[in-house]
């Protein structure tokens, strides 16, 4: 058995763990409902809106060497 080892580029890191803006009023979401992995190398953040409601969803690719 091989350990594998993958450096993460600081920009996926802060993708990551970023606040963003919800695409409806504008306002900051700070943490997503939920977040899940994708199979092909995706996380997926899924949203809700405290300001307006509307629910939104982000991806952030996972990227090897």
């Amino acid at each position: 058995m091989q350990l594998q080892v993958h450096a993460a580029e600081l920009s996926s890191i802060r993708a990551f763990a970023a606040p963003a803006r919800c695409p409806h009023c504008g306002d900051w979401m700070v943490a997503p409902v939920c977040s899940e992995f994708v199979e092909g190398g995706e996380i997926r953040h899924h949203w809700e809106c405290d300001a307006c409601g509307e629910a939104s969803s982000t991806a952030i690719p996972l990227t090897g060497p």
